[in-house]
Formats: structure tokens, C-alpha cells, sequence
């Protein structure tokens, strides 16, 4: 019998890692469970399996017997560490008899089509939008969105894998030559095609925390990103923007809707969100923590993050549902850049903390590459070759630092190809 607290982590990569590196230090029992046969690419290297106590795997045995051997440790929760656990850890919490999200729900939190069709059931604002499966049927809801550019994704993949902005029915065929059929990052095939209208307008992520039905907004983030014709949808930056303001408010309603028509009623959640002419119009949302972010700048910031507030949901409920309403507070204004390589090779030089150190805004950079590592042209969020952090009070200065990065990026003085 354990004299420990037991939690069981599913897919605990990206920000779930950091989680459970957390809950280790506080003396849990960490369970791991993976939920498909390999674990994706991008998240490989962030993965240490060291840091929990027994690693169990769904492909190694039926449904049933997982649940049964994780019953012989008693955990306390089930959490989805990344996306593709999402489904699975909503699953286990049932099978268990724990607190958890509605495995009945569980698709409309994964499938985008699914998930936009559950929020304008409950009268919100979504894109227009339809599932293809063939090349004619493509051309046929081309016609039935009506405006231009369009937008074809994945229904189920992540990190902006495979999101096409395409001005014509060309560049939308080969967006969908390029998406149907293939195995995505998350492992799951594209039997399906999704086309939606563009939105325009600012886009914005809104990251929670619920327990009972109850969302408390841990931060909101003014995102930036760059479409490259015929490429993809890169993560250029963020900006964290205070909790107070009129957009901030809509943004923060809307998210709170968009999370109780999907049935987000335990845990993490991270929300993409358009702020168009119309009003905040839904992107996607994750029940889970936003992915790559590390906490300290954050909490630097705040006080608190994503992670942290995940953290006290289950550890301390009680105090997390008194506060639900209590908004952050910045005290420095935080800036995520991302690294984007505008062509692959083998890293011969890194520059990365010799220049960095020279911003005045400069705060931590995190998973560069190392010399002689492969790396290839940034296309979507799995491409990235890391992220660094900027902090200060002048929005101003972490402006100026940031075009000097990218004029690093341009003369190629950052990372350094052979």
C-alpha cells in the first residue's frame, strides 16, 4: 500500500511535464500512461520518463486492463498532460469513479468540427464551415462559403499542423492533397477534410482553469502569427495584455460560454479565439494546458500561470473556488517569441544567449538546438526551434527587442546552419 498521493498523468509531454516535475516535488506518485503506440515527434525531447514511478502504455493491453492496474494505485485525478491524452484521461477519471470531464463529450473537445457545431447549438458564434472527403465535394462547399480566403485544416491534429490560408480553389486542392490521408501529428488519420470561412480580425488565446463548471481565466494573450502562402500558419508571438479592458471582457465571456458548451467542466483548458467585426468568434479550444510555456516568466508576471493554477485546482479546491473570480495582475508585460528558421540544416553555431543576454528585455530563452542537431524550416508549432521569453515594463522596449531578433533570424546570426 502507498503512503503517498497518487496521480496519474496521461501523455504528460509539453507543459505536462512540468506539471508533473511539480506534483514530484511535492512528494506525489507519479503514473504515467501513454496513449498511443509512439509518442509524437515534437514532443520527444521534453519527455523525461525518469520522473515517474511506473509507466504504463494503453497499446499494451485493452481498456479494462489498464483501468485495472491503475486502480491498484489509488490516484486521486486523471489528467490530460497534452493534447492527444485529452480523450483517453477523460475516459480513465469515469472508469475510475474520479472527477473529470464527460467522456460522452470527449470528441467535442478534440474534433474542431464537432466542437464548433456544439457552441452555435448554444447560440454562439462560430465560423462557417463543412467536412470534405473528396476533391468535388471541396469545390462544391468553395462555393458555399462564398468569400475568400478560405481556411482547410485538420479536424483533429495540433499546433496548427497542416492550417492552409488559400486564396483559390489551386491553392485549397493542394492543401487538401496535403491533408487528406495523411497520419498527423497526433497519430490519428485524416479520413476528413475541414473547410471554414477565414475570420478576420486579432486573435487572442484565453487560458482557464475549471472545477465544477466554473472557469477561472488564468491569463489572456494577444497573438500573433504569419501566414505563409502556400506553406502554413507559423507562431510569431504573444503578448500577454492585462485581465481588465473592453476586449478582454467579451473575450473573457465568450470563452466561459465556449468552455460550458463543451462540457469543460474539471481542469485546464487553453482557447484560441478571433476577435472579428462581429465579435470573438471561436478558433479551437484545448482541455488541457496551453503547450510549451513554462512557467517561471509567467509567474514572474503574475504571480501565477497556467500550471500553477492547475496545480492548486486539485491541491487546494477550496481556496481555488473562493478566488475563482479574483483577476491576475501584471506587474511586468510578458512577450513569447518564437524562433522561426526560414530554411533546414545542421546547427553549426548557436548564438542564442551571447546575443539574447545584449536585450534589455531579455528574460530566459528555452529548447534551442544543440550543434550538429537536424533541424527544418519552420512551417506550424512542431517545426519551432524554440521560444524565447521577454519581459519589462515598456510595451515600447520588448517592441524594439523583438525586430532585433528577427533581424538576427534574417542575417542568420542566431543559429548558425553548415
Amino acid at each position: 500500500m502507498l503512503n503517498k498521493r497518487v496521480v496519474c498523468i496521461v501523455d504528460g509531454h509539453s507543459t505536462g511535464a512540468e506539471l508533473a516535475k511539480a506534483l514530484k516535488e511535492l512528494g506525489w506518485f507519479l503514473v504515467h500512461v501513454q496513449s498511443r503506440e509512439e509518442i509524437p515527434s515534437s514532443y520527444k525531447k521534453g519527455f523525461n520518463p525518469a520522473i515517474f514511478d511506473v509507466l504504463l502504455k494503453l497499446s499494451e493491453q485493452n481498456h479494462s486492463g489498464l483501468v485495472e492496474a491503475l486502480r491498484k494505485y489509488h490516484p486521486e485525478f486523471v489528467l490530460a498532460g497534452s493534447e492527444p491524452g485529452v480523450e483517453l484521461a477523460d475516459l480513465l477519471s469515469a472508469s475510475l469513479g474520479l472527477k473529470g470531464n464527460d467522456p460522452k463529450t470527449s470528441s467535442r473537445r478534440r474534433n474542431k468540427y464537432l466542437m464548433a457545431q456544439a457552441i452555435s447549438e448554444q447560440g454562439l458564434d462560430c465560423a462557417k464551415q463543412y467536412l470534405v472527403s473528396t476533391r468535388q465535394e471541396l469545390l462544391d462547399r468553395i462555393k458555399d462559403i462564398g468569400s475568400r480566403p478560405i481556411v482547410l485544416k485538420p479536424v483533429d491534429a495540433m499546433g496548427s499542423e497542416d492550417v492552409r490560408i488559400c486564396f483559390d480553389e489551386y491553392e485549397a486542392l493542394d492543401a487538401f492533397k496535403t491533408i487528406i490521408r495523411k497520419k498527423n501529428v497526433v497519430g490519428l488519420l485524416n479520413d476528413t477534410v475541414l473547410i471554414q470561412e477565414f475570420l478576420k480580425g486579432e486573435q487572442y488565446v484565453v487560458n482557464a482553469v475549471s472545477i465544477h463548471g466554473n472557469h477561472k481565466v488564468s491569463e489572456v494573450w494577444h497573438e500573433k502569427r504569419l501566414n505563409i502562402r502556400g506553406v502554413g500558419n507559423i507562431y510569431d508571438y504573444e503578448t500577454m495584455i492585462p485581465y481588465e479592458g473592453n476586449v478582454q471582457q467579451k473575450l473573457i465571456s465568450y470563452t466561459k460560454k465556449v468552455l460550458t458548451a463543451l462540457g469543460v467542466e474539471e481542469g485546464a483548458s487553453h482557447t484560441e479565439i478571433i476577435f472579428t467585426d462581429r465579435g470573438p468568434v471561436l478558433v479551437e479550444t484545448g482541455a488541457r494546458m496551453q503547450g510549451g510555456i513554462i512557467s517561471d516568466p509567467i509567474i514572474k508576471a503574475i504571480g501565477d500561470s497556467h500550471m500553477t493554477m492547475t496545480l492548486r485546482r486539485y491541491l487546494d479546491p477550496v481556496s481555488f473556488l473562493e478566488n475563482i473570480s479574483t483577476p491576475y495582475v501584471m506587474t511586468k508585460i510578458s512577450r513569447v517569441v518564437n524562433l522561426i528558421m526560414t530554411e533546414g540544416g545542421v546547427v553549426k553555431e548557436n548564438n542564442c544567449a551571447k546575443l539574447l543576454a545584449t536585450l534589455p528585455s531579455f528574460y530566459m530563452i528555452a529548447r534551442t538546438p544543440s550543434i550538429g542537431e537536424l533541424v527544418r524550416k519552420t512551417v506550424d508549432l512542431p517545426s519551432k526551434v524554440g521560444h524565447i521569453y521577454l519581459m519589462h515594463d515598456s510595451l515600447s522596449q520588448l517592441d524594439i527587442d523583438y525586430r532585433k531578433i528577427r533581424e538576427w533570424e534574417a542575417s542568420g546570426e542566431l543559429i548558425v546552419l553548415d
